[in-house]
């Protein structure tokens, strides 16, 4: 019963939890374009790909799944 509850919630709480992960990316995106072009370096670059696309994969799996399972 606590999970199927959990589940409910968690359920709900997808837009946030989706709202919260592109702003998150959104804000790592402009201080790293904010910066001067000289203090990008390959480690900041590298940092921000790797999130960007952790996040792309992320997303895209929630939508698979969220298209699977409804």
């Amino acid at each position: 019963m606590l999970s199927a509850g959990c589940l409910l919630w968690l359920q709900r709480l997808e837009p946030v939890f989706f709202i919260a992960a592109v702003g998150s990316l959104a804000y790592q995106i402009w201080l790293v374009l904010r910066r001067a072009p000289e203090r990008r370096t390959w480690g900041i670059k590298t940092i921000l790909g790797v999130s960007v696309f952790l996040n792309v994969m992320l997303i895209g799996g929630w939508a698979v799944l969220a298209i699977r399972y409804r």
